[in-house]
């Protein structure tokens, strides 16, 4: 089975590089810069979602490559190929923190079509497409998290009781109404990431929280046209803390793991609901 790999290092936190390997707007950019396409229904990923890779192999030839996702982390994120020219492939990323930074390797493993003459083609042409499409997975990847490294914050709290958490549903703008989230907002000049969490739950929940551990990766998000990142604690209510309310949410909603992937989530909640079933017990 052919093997091809690379690895490059990223002056980024492991957390914030993991966000950037899910995140299909910096795919579908390296992927276009190397000069193939790339689609998917969602921005951020997660396991069983699918992608689809449309392969420039000659001028006015492309060829789709379907795959889906298998694991998505802190540690990286690993695909395999559910259709396309080629009897398997499995792409894998995988992170390590080196000092303040942080190494990304990416290792693709195919199995050629076609016997001795599916050989001949990747000698002559697959592995030289795989090599450029690393190259410039290695340039692009590095350039958005050291520039979201950088960028603004919003926290959000997956807040946990008696295996559920708690969930907000937007009332504006018009494009999100209706749709579910986790609580929290942007971190403000000289504020703590965690003392911000805990000022926007008595914002807007009229509630006290203890906040806890990061859960899952860093969010690449877009707000109001400006590039953000968000990051995800867990927390409990504090002792004495009243109950939740939607003070600026339409309803506050207890889910439970097994209704997690039932409500409509804003797309970054969304990208959080399997760490939340983990974190629920589910």
């Amino acid at each position: 089975m052919p093997v091809l790999s690379s690895s490059t290092t990223v002056d980024a936190p492991q957390r914030l590089v993991a966000g950037v390997v899910r995140d299909g707007a910096a795919a579908a950019e390296a992927l276009t810069l190397a000069g193939h396409r790339y689609s998917a229904s969602v921005r951020l990923l997660i396991p069983g979602d699918e992608v689809v890779l449309r392969a420039r192999m000659a001028p006015g030839v492309r060829i789709p490559f379907h795959s889906r996702i298998r694991a998505v982390g802190p540690e990286g994120m690993t695909s395999e190929l559910v259709g396309g020219l080629a009897r398997s492939l499995v792409h894998t990323t995988t992170l390590r923190p080196q000092g303040s930074g942080t190494v990304l390797h990416d290792e693709i493993v195919w199995t050629s079509p076609l016997g001795p003459l599916g050989g001949l083609g990747d000698a002559v042409l697959v592995r030289r497409l795989i090599r450029e499409m690393l190259a410039a997975r290695s340039v692009v990847y590095r350039r958005r998290a050291e520039e979201l490294a950088a960028a603004p914050v919003v926290v959000g709290a997956a807040i946990v009781r008696s295996g559920a958490v708690l969930a907000a549903q937007r009332d504006r703008p018009a494009e999100l109404a209706g749709r579910w989230e986790l609580p929290g907002g942007s971190v403000e000049r000289g504020e703590s990431e965690a003392a911000a969490l805990a000022r926007e739950c008595r914002e807007e929940l009229g509630a006290v929280v203890a906040v806890g551990a990061r859960l899952g990766t860093d969010l690449p998000i877009t707000v109001r046209g400006q590039e953000r990142v968000l990051r995800v604690r867990g927390a409990t209510l504090g002792e004495g803390s009243a109950e939740p309310r939607a003070l600026e949410h339409r309803a506050v909603r207890w889910l439970t793991a097994g209704e997690l992937p039932t409500v409509a989530w804003v797309e970054a909640d969304r990208a959080l609901v399997p760490d939340l079933r983990s974190l629920v017990g589910g």
